[in-house]
């Protein structure tokens, strides 16, 4: 169920600037060539592949940002992304044809969702749900929320403690006294014994299918129903999209294009293969998963699949949503299946029977990666990505002194060592790639008001419109082939000990 749209699509634009920043924008390009790719079409727009990082509901600032790259004359040709990435990826390669702008649809998709409708809790128990619902918004907008719940329990143990002692100490002065000190004692230790169990009655519930909060029903069926009232090719007469072989259909679909030569490409032909990647992480086979490049591992066929599934496998935060969970895999697919996609290794030629999903930020959030082709060191257009930063990059700081902070730190080390390796190797990407700066907001604010919408859309659009002030094509060009070529050099000393081998 959606609530009643409060905030209208014109009145975001407005109250986010977005005209005022885009005559900013066109009067800096005024008596310069705006230029970001090779690649264009007949209308003259051009064409870039794009990069989204997952952040939650603060996905918000992606479509800000977009949406003054499409009012440039911007278009995506590959489009990927991780949790709210995704979303605004595939809702992306769906609202409308690749020559087309899109943002606008997708702000009414957007301001059209209940944010807090999709901490949906458990059918089979709706005043927990409620408990966990009222639970998360004081942790999200009370300052401290944790460290007071902590500072009560602690403080019920000490009462608890202090009175048994006190119940022992009087009993032999004051035998009146102690017996309703004692009494008092034991209500505290009864209360905090049906706690107990209480929880672990519920945590049973909480295990049952992923260890998650949330079932995320809700936001799988706004997600696939919002895919739904697009048509395949933007027309009307055709079906709408809403299974992976009607998005098949409708993706593949490209305009005419033409590409600018560059004498330092050996190939000027346009692109003719659009991707689309959504990254998840399947925790039974332990693989980061790219749909939809790997949807035959576990449906039979495309008419199985609907796009949306894969955005719910990808935003399957850990312990706030259930796991995204497949049965019957074993017969949907085959060993041969992921044998090829995986390398699947199993002397009995067996695969799991099911599969669960949680979060692709897990591995891979920022999947700059996936449109590296080698074949073009001068690239024919570029790859843009956004990045929703909430601190500093990489931190000068010492790791936090406590255990939590030192688990933190070793998870992050993990979780972004995979996107880290590939800007490391390839820096000429970091030119195409643009901060926005969500400081001060919660990635898991799901009761947002329409003001702090309107603050991220806003701090998206000034992103981009910073980004493309800054941007030179050829100068990206120039580095993208330099960084080619140190990959190159770098075989000729691998070691980095400046010392050529001896053959003795």
């Amino acid at each position: 169920m959606q609530s009643k749209q409060t905030l209208q699509p014109a009145e975001l634009l407005r109250k986010a600037k977005t005209e005022e920043i885009l005559a900013d924008l066109k009067n800096y390009f005024k008596n310069k060539p705006f230029s970001i790719s090779d690649v264009t079409d007949d209308a003259g727009h051009q064409y870039a592949d794009l990069v989204q990082e997952g952040g939650g509901v603060l996905g918000i600032a992606l479509v800000g940002y977009v949406y003054i790259l499409e009012k440039m004359g911007v278009r995506f040709f590959s489009l990927a992304g991780t949790s709210a990435g995704s979303i605004n990826a595939m809702l992306l390669a769906c609202c409308g044809n690749k020559e087309d702008e899109k943002a606008e649809k997708i702000i009414e998709h957007l301001l059209n969702l209940d944010f807090f409708s999709i901490v949906d809790g458990k059918k089979s128990n709706w005043h927990f749900t409620k408990l966990i619902k009222k639970g998360i918004q004081r942790f999200i907008v009370k300052k401290g929320f944790i460290k007071k719940l902590a500072a009560m329990a602690i403080g019920v143990l000490i009462a608890f403690v202090v009175l048994a002692i006190a119940a022992i100490a009087f009993a032999f002065i004051a035998p009146l006294l102690a017996k309703w000190l004692g009494f008092a004692a034991g209500v505290i230790l009864l209360t905090i014994i049906l706690t107990l169990l209480f929880f672990k009655k519920r945590f049973k519930q909480f295990a049952a299918n992923g260890y998650g909060l949330n079932e995320g029903v809700f936001f799988h069926k706004w997600i696939n129903d919002a895919i739904a009232t697009n048509h395949i090719e933007n027309d009307e007469k055709q079906d709408t999209i809403t299974t992976l072989a009607d998005f098949s259909k409708h993706f593949m679909g490209i305009p005419k294009l033409t590409v600018k030569p560059d004498s330092r490409r050996a190939d000027n032909n346009p692109p003719h293969m659009p991707i689309l990647t959504i990254v998840s992480s399947e925790i039974i086979a332990q693989r980061k998963i790219e749909f939809p490049a790997m949807w035959d591992l576990y449906w039979k066929t495309p008419e199985d699949v609907r796009p949306g599934d894969f955005v719910r496998a990808s935003m399957s935060i850990p312990v706030f949503f259930e796991t995204f969970t497949i049965k019957d895999v074993d017969r949907s697919s085959s060993f041969e299946i992921w044998q090829k996609q995986l390398n699947w290794q199993n002397a009995d030629k067996r695969i799991p029977y099911k599969a669960q999903f949680i979060d692709g930020g897990v591995l891979s959030n920022f999947p700059i990666n996936v449109f590296y082709n080698p074949n073009y060191p001068v690239p024919r257009m570029p790859t843009f990505g956004i990045r929703l930063q909430d601190g500093v990059l990489d931190s000068n700081s010492a790791t936090d002194k406590t255990f939590t902070g030192y688990l933190a730190s070793m998870f992050n080390t993990i979780r972004f060592n995979f996107d880290r390796d590939f800007i490391t190797k390839n820096r000429a990407y970091n030119k195409g790639v643009k901060s926005i700066d969500v400081q001060n907001h919660s990635w898991l604010n799901f009761f947002m008001e329409d003001g702090e919408k309107i603050r991220l859309f806003e701090k998206g659009a000034r992103s981009a419109a910073n980004f493309l002030k800054t941007f030179n094509w050829e100068e990206y060009k120039t580095e993208r082939l330099k960084n080619f070529e140190m990959g190159v050099e770098k075989f000729k000393d691998p070691n980095n000990l400046g010392v050529k081998p001896r053959i003795s």
